[in-house]
């Protein structure tokens, strides 16, 4: 995949025509400035992060945008936290202004739980955690909430969907410095910003579905990390609400 440098105007211009011009770190007067950090590698290195810690934990607040057939575009909040355990384990408790979900997985099995309407579905996904996210998005249609940094290899998942990438500069998270890199996709676009000091962890995502009509955005400011948690095993085992009612996932169409 080519590697593209961007500078904040020239961003927007990529959407439609990748015609991008590198640029360097802004500095203070009379200081040089620094070159831009290679994408790629910072990309690389938060992917590396995580994927050694082993088990990790995080904290997210999100807002999305959802559209009206009337075209006027509405945005809901919602939240997620979400343990992992490599290479078999995920817990998502997910909860917005519209639904709340509850996900597990323990390496072989799969369990989605509709938390308004006390109804869960249950399948098999023996492998690890990159095969059940996978299985579940084509057999199901399903994808997890802040499933690109649920991953034994978050670098490989991110890569898989960009066409190019950028680096725009170092830009504020909640109070934190953090380097601001923008994706092209094929379907979405994704910013990711990741921690300029200590350790190079994802604080911010945007993903913008630039195919949809009036181009919904999702977005997450990710906070609490825990990496090297003690997880306890039964973290990724189903804790059903009494009367839980069970009832089977819809398969997609064509799917195997």
């Amino acid at each position: 995949m080519k590697t593209i440098r961007l500078t904040t105007s020239s961003f927007l211009a990529a959407l439609v025509a990748i015609v991008l011009v590198a640029q360097p770190i802004s500095m203070r007067a009379g200081e040089t400035p620094l070159p831009a950090p290679a994408p790629e590698s910072l990309l690389r290195q938060m992917s590396a992060e995580l994927s050694n810690a082993g088990t990790y934990r995080f904290h997210a607040e999100i807002t999305f945008d959802n559209v009206l057939i009337s075209r006027q575009k509405l945005q809901f909040a919602g939240a997620a936290d979400v343990r992992v355990r490599l290479p078999d384990g995920i817990f998502v408790d997910y909860s917005d202004d519209l639904s709340a979900k509850r996900f597990w997985y323990d390496g072989k099995t799969g369990t989605l739980l509709d938390v308004f309407h006390g109804v869960y579905s249950t399948t098999d996904l023996p492998g690890d955690i990159d095969t059940a996210i996978e299985q579940m998005h084509e057999h199901y249609g399903l994808a997890l909430p802040l499933g690109d940094l649920i991953s034994n290899d978050v670098f490989a998942v991110i890569d898989s969907h960009a066409l190019a990438w950028g680096y725009i500069g170092i830009h504020d998270v909640e109070g934190t410095a953090a380097h601001h890199i923008a994706i092209v996709g094929e379907e979405a676009d994704l910013q990711i910003w990741i921690q300029q000091e200590g350790r190079p962890l994802p604080l911010k995502i945007v993903a913008t579905y630039k195919n949809d009509p009036m181009a919904p955005q999702f977005q997450a400011v990710l906070m609490d990390w825990e990496l090297g948690a003690d997880i306890a095993a039964d973290s990724f085992r189903p804790d059903l609400p009494e009367g839980a009612q069970i009832a089977e996932f819809l398969v997609v169409e064509g799917s195997k």
